[in-house]
């Protein structure tokens, strides 16, 4: 939303959506073209320093990151996230760039190839500069996955977030670049616009997007008119397989209840859709029924006692109200999964938690992504039935839960998806060592791990031939 003169972006408490979380000035395309123009002349400089130059400066300026009380309140406030989810998230971003930089210490020296006379060496070479395109759902973290692996490696940063969550990330990244070199690193405010002039400015290398599939599909394309590479992590559809072993103890319910409900179901590797084999399905319903009244306490994500806040906007609220009402027409069941209905907060985009039994694989629930805190059951009989339902559609992530791990991380193992995990599923499967990505229509390109750093650089070769080497490559009679 933006103001009659279209200065400035405005954003709604999505938890009382008629008070104003904060504002923040539009960018223009003229004013992204010239924070293009900065940023490559500040990467010349930065490339050049040596890598623990580098990796001390960026130490100091993430070291600077203050005031996590007021910024995680003011990210509960523009996007309905609860505030102790908000001051993790931010936590955990800090972490995440203390990783990347042991990673890039190990992953950036020089390779010196082969043995013998002459020199041969693979160099880690930037891209200059990086368009940093972010969701709203994690604001800081999926920043942090572009900024932190692409500055060590001695390239800019140009980061745009999104309309729906622009206040706490601009706030961060204005505080770690006030330690760097000016122009270096910058946040980038406004919407369509302002993502297509900062993709076609001329000092933009590369584009590392996270978001929807429509708009990455534009992303892409217009990247592809300049032939620049892209990361792209677009969502997906991601499956929870349930075998007829599984034992429901209050450690696994809670997990696997997490795994569909943290930030109101708005993650892009949250289980939305659970199969569950039918011999444990009865027991399995009512365990995950009475582990989520425990849990699941929705209200003002600025109440330290809630956990589960708003939907992002009314037209996503109204959406999943939609999706509801159409999984009754497809015969499904919907069951409430807040213990007092009566604490049901009546303004703002809230949608109660719902879990949706007696649909089959072909509803619209199970086949598309829902985004939001409602997640259908599925029973199923044939192992080979359910392999193939799961890896039908688009999946970042996908787990297998059973008593029996060997079999588990077997079926896991077939699973079409970027990160396949056995008794667990989203943050309760995550780690720093592993990367993360989607195929197909999940995007391509990784992030985390050694493979997320590496996605900043490009490999370049330096050889320098042996005296006399070069006739003696080409064997045969003279």
């Amino acid at each position: 939303m933006a103001d009659a003169q279209g200065k400035w972006l405005l954003r709604e408490n999505p938890a009382r959506p008629d008070e104003l979380a904060g504002r923040i000035r539009r960018d223009s395309p003229a004013d992204v073209l010239a924070a293009a123009s900065a940023a490559a002349a500040a990467q010349r400089e930065w490339a050049a320093l040596d890598f623990e130059t580098r990796a001390d400066t960026l130490r100091m300026a993430f070291g600077a990151v203050e005031g996590m009380d007021a910024l995680a309140r003011t990210m509960a406030s523009e996007m309905g996230k609860p505030v102790g989810e908000c001051a993790g998230e931010i936590r955990f971003a800090l972490a995440f760039a203390a990783d990347m930089e042991g990673r890039a210490r190990r992953l950036l020296a020089d390779d010196v190839r082969g043995e013998g006379p002459g020199r041969r060496v693979v160099r880690r070479a930037p891209y200059g500069v990086i368009a940093a395109i972010v969701p709203w759902n994690a604001p800081i973290i999926l920043a942090m996955t572009k900024i932190a692996p692409a500055l060590l490696s001695g390239n800019a940063v140009l980061v745009k977030p999104s309309p729906f969550a622009p206040l706490t990330l601009s706030a961060i990244v204005a505080m770690i670049a006030a330690h760097l070199p000016p122009g270096l690193l910058r946040a980038v405010n406004g919407g369509a616009e302002t993502g297509e002039a900062l993709i076609g400015a001329p000092e933009v290398a590369k584009v590392a997007f996270t978001g929807g599939g429509t708009v990455g599909r534009a992303v892409l394309e217009q990247a592809s008119r300049r032939f620049i590479p892209s990361v792209m992590e677009l969502g997906g559809n991601d499956p929870l397989i349930v075998l007829e072993d599984f034992e429901p103890t209050t450690a696994r319910m809670e997990a696997l209840v997490w795994a569909s409900f943290l930030n109101a179901g708005q993650v892009c590797m949250a289980a939305k859709r659970l199969y569950v084999h039918e011999a444990v399905a009865d027991r399995f319903v009512d365990a995950y029924v009475e582990t989520a009244r425990r849990l699941l306490h929705m209200g003002d994500p600025l109440d330290p006692r809630t956990n589960i806040g708003p939907v992002i906007s009314a037209q996503a609220q109204g959406r999943i109200s939609r999706v509801a009402a159409q999984a009754r027409c497809d015969g499904g069941m919907v069951v409430p999964l807040l213990n007092d209905f009566s604490d049901y907060p009546e303004q703002g985009y809230f949608v109660a938690p719902q879990l949706v039994t007696g649909l089959t694989d072909d509803a619209e629930l199970v086949r598309d992504e829902q985004f939001g805190p409602i997640v259908p059951v599925v029973t199923w009989r044939d192992e080979a039935d359910v392999h193939r339902w799961a890896a039908t559609g688009d999946c970042l992530s996908a787990s297998v839960w059973s008593s029996d791990a060997e079999r588990a991380w077997d079926l896991a193992a077939s699973l079409p998806a970027g990160l396949c995990l056995v008794n667990a599923h989203n943050r309760s499967g995550f780690s720093f060592d592993l990367p993360f990505g989607g195929s197909g229509p999940s995007g391509f390109g990784r992030e985390y791990g050694d493979e997320g750093l590496l996605e900043y650089s490009m490999p370049k070769a330096l050889h320098q031939p042996a005296t006399g080497s070069v006739a003696s490559a080409y064997p045969g009679k003279s």
